[in-house]
């Protein structure tokens, strides 16, 4: 098993169990309601209170792009890490310079599609 395919196995493990766990993790972070009005849910009991599509569907934009510039980054250490033992051995040395110039070219494509997604997501959803 080369390099590659460890680091493709190991982000496997790490990233689709977040992935899968995403909607419990959002939930978390939704402030909890009266417990005293008529139909809240008791605080504690871990049910998810749905929004509705377009805060969901802005939700996955956000935690997608998350996700892709953490992985990015991680493709950007593995280029300097392969670089870096590269032994002189020109090759190798100019294809973790390749890789880490597409790297950086996807963190900047990664940063603009997340500033226009939260551009155009404010302005759906009238927020700041």
């Amino acid at each position: 098993m080369n390099t590659v395919q460890r680091l493709k196995s190991t982000l496997n493990r790490v990233i689709l169990p977040i992935l899968l766990l995403a909607p419990v993790i959002v939930g978390a972070n939704k402030p909890v309601p009266d417990p005293r009005a008529p139909g809240a849910l008791p605080t504690g009991s871990g049910i998810f209170e749905s929004t509705n599509l377009i805060e969901t569907i802005s939700i996955v934009i956000r935690w997608g792009l998350g996700f892709l510039g953490i992985f990015i980054f991680g493709i950007f250490l593995f280029a300097g890490f392969e670089y870096a033992t590269s032994g002189g051995d020109d090759t190798k040395a100019g294809s973790a310079r390749t890789r880490m110039v597409n790297a950086v070219i996807g963190l900047i494509i990664t940063f603009f599609a997340f500033v226009a997604s939260n551009a155009v997501l404010g302005f759906i959803l009238q927020q700041a």
